[in-house]
């Protein structure tokens, strides 16, 4: 998606807030800017979640990965990549 939009400067396209850069143009929606702080305000409204998706009650390995995401440390790994943290 960012190479077909930095190519076509009429293009619109859709990506994860990290992924955008300083060569393409974020765009505001409703006044809101696409900053991961408006995102967790839920005032940046064109936001999807990242899902993790299991059947039954998780493995103690797959726990485990889940805690790690979701502790402080792995959500500043997130952050670090541009993602927007969920804490």
């Amino acid at each position: 998606m960012k190479e077909l939009v930095r190519g076509d400067r009429a293009a619109v396209g859709y990506m994860s807030l990290g992924l955008v850069g300083a060569e393409l143009k974020a765009l505001e929606v409703d006044g809101a800017a696409p900053t991961a702080a408006n995102v967790l305000a839920g005032s940046y409204k064109l936001a999807r979640p990242f899902l993790f998706v299991y059947r039954g009650a998780p493995g103690a390995r797959a726990r485990g990965f889940l805690d790690f995401v979701l502790s402080e440390a792995g959500q500043r790994l997130l952050a670090g990549e541009g993602l927007v943290r969920v804490r």
